[in-house]
């Protein structure tokens, strides 16, 4: 053995050892502030248990989905700060997230490192032994903006609010990747694995929270962080490691971090073969189509009047956000006659590197009606925000301006206006639903039910439906989303987050019979 690859398997066990000898980190989960001039933001006190993790309320967000947690940022609620604080920022999970008590000894978590020269494992204790920056980067959902596809693709209906802006605290993973000697010699990816428990029955492949990027990109830009905003990173955002991918889409940002491997091929995970791939309408996914790597340059107009909340007439100062992964943003226009003319808005505030947004204002004059305000933004390297969406089949990488915008509605007084009321914001309890009567069937919806228990695995394993008595906690509840027969259709025979496809499996009369049935089963 050489004196260097000898000093460096001593210098390993010296921060194995440290990280067992860690402290007990504070795993208070609340609501923070960041440090961006706005008040801490603290919810009403529920009655009961709190209705959503780490005390986020409702008020502030579109509830998707509650397994896997999905909560997109109301625009009324995206403030116009460069900083989006931990209390507003949309979540999205693929699985059920871990049980808490994984932060209960945050610096006893441990990440393996496969791919290297030397493979090993290190606490979280020692990783933060091995330095410390911070980084601004924007955290964005692909499926951004699938609410405006006309053809309905499946999955949560984002509209802009899967997205914000956030000051990330960790370590370089070149760092650790020096450590161990570096990548061995002919890998082309950086493949990361997320720390969820995955459900019995499911093969782990097509579970499993698996994604890989090219190797540059991961040795170049890479963060294994612990903080966000300043604070530790909540289970809802990944604590308490995740990997941060500056100016890479939020599927590729791996939560729960357990496991970096530098790979000669991508991940055989169905999220990372088939899944998060731009694809043509009507087809599936496979590993020639592009992944979500990049985002594109995008902007949009936040407020005020987002909502259907009304606005006093007279000189009106809107704000919104523009970003470009890797690229920052070289100007924004705006337009109030839905793109025939365009005036530039005022890029204000810091401008915290080319993966975080620029937060854009501009001021005008408008009398009592309706508005449409829509932006387009430049990035730094020229590319223009396009007016119209890239159709693809699963609603990925939205970045169009035109359906994108903000209707406003200008009155010329205002009179008492008061937020509806939710069981968070009044501390109310809510209400518990009445159990459902059985499910009435028809022929169709009757054989549509065998092929939900029957199916391998049967879709109980996932999914949640009262009529079939399942419980499943993988896949939304299908109970609470009362999806169409034709979203059924889709999901079923082109598979969705960690669902595959079962179009190889089931005929087309099968499909057709199970989607009668949830329809019928989930009304």
């Amino acid at each position: 053995m050489s004196d260097t690859s000898k000093s460096r398997r001593q210098f390993l066990q010296t921060l194995s050892i440290g990280g067992g000898a860690a402290l007990l980190a504070s795993c208070t989960h609340q609501a923070v502030a960041v440090d961006n001039g706005e008040q801490s933001l603290t919810p009403p006190e529920p009655q009961g248990p709190p209705p959503l993790p780490d005390g986020l309320d409702p008020v502030y967000f579109h509830v998707h989905n509650k397994k896997p947690l999905a909560l997109e940022t109301r625009r009324s609620s995206l403030s116009s700060a460069a900083i989006t604080p931990a209390a507003r920022l949309f979540v999205r999970n693929n699985l059920p997230m871990p049980d808490p008590s994984i932060l209960s000894n945050r610096d006893a978590w441990m990440l393996t490192v496969k791919g290297t020269s030397e493979e090993g494992s290190l606490s979280l204790a020692a990783i933060k032994n091995l330095g410390r920056e911070t980084t601004t980067a924007v955290l964005q959902c692909s499926g951004n903006g699938r609410a405006f596809f006309g053809h309905n693709p499946s999955g949560s209906q984002w509209s802009v609010g899967a997205a914000g802006c956030v000051n990330w605290t960790g370590v370089r993973l070149s760092r650790i990747a020096e450590l161990f000697g570096g990548s061995v010699s002919g890998m082309k990816y950086l493949t990361a694995t997320g720390g969820e428990v995955l459900p019995e029955g499911v093969d782990p492949k097509a579970a499993i929270v698996e994604r890989s990027i090219p190797i540059e990109k991961g040795l170049d830009d890479v963060l294994l962080a612990w903080e966000m905003n300043g604070q530790p990173i909540p289970i809802t955002h990944g604590g308490p490691l995740r990997m941060v991918v500056p100016g890479y889409f939020g599927c590729n940002q791996i939560k729960y971090v357990k496991t970096i491997a530098f790979t000669e091929t991508q991940s055989e995970a169905k999220i990372q073969k088939k899944g998060y791939r731009f694809r043509p309408l009507g087809e599936g996914g496979n590993p020639t189509q592009p992944s979500m790597w990049r985002m594109p340059v995008k902007s949009w107009v936040n407020g005020p009047g987002a909502d259907d909340t009304p606005v006093l007439n007279g000189t009106i100062h809107f704000h919104g956000v523009a970003f470009s992964g890797e690229r920052g943003i070289k100007g924004v226009e705006v337009s109030m006659d839905r793109g025939k003319t365009w005036t530039p808005a005022e890029l204000y505030g810091p401008d915290m590197g080319p993966n975080a947004w620029r937060t854009f204002r501009f001021a005008t004059e408008l009398t009592a009606g309706t508005y449409h305000i829509v932006s387009r933004a430049t990035d730094n390297e020229g590319d223009v925000q396009p007016p119209l969406r890239d159709e693809n089949e699963r609603g990925y990488r939205y970045n169009g301006w035109t359906e994108a915008g903000l209707d406003v509605r200008v009155e010329a007084t205002l009179g008492e206006h008061t937020r509806v009321a939710t069981p968070a914001a009044t501390g109310t309890p809510a209400k518990t639903a009445a159990p459902r009567e059985p499910a009435t069937l028809s022929e169709a919806g009757e054989r549509g039910k065998a092929v939900f228990l029957e199916t391998q695995p049967p879709c109980g394993t996932c999914h949640t439906l009262a009529d079939a008595d399942a419980t499943g906690a993988v896949g939304p509840s299908l109970d609470d989303l009362r999806p169409s027969e034709e979203m059924v259709v889709k999901a079923t025979a082109n598979g969705v987050g960690v669902m595959p496809s079962f179009k190889d499996t089931l005929s087309s009369e099968q499909i057709a019979d199970l989607a009668k049935y949830v329809f019928e089963a989930s009304r």
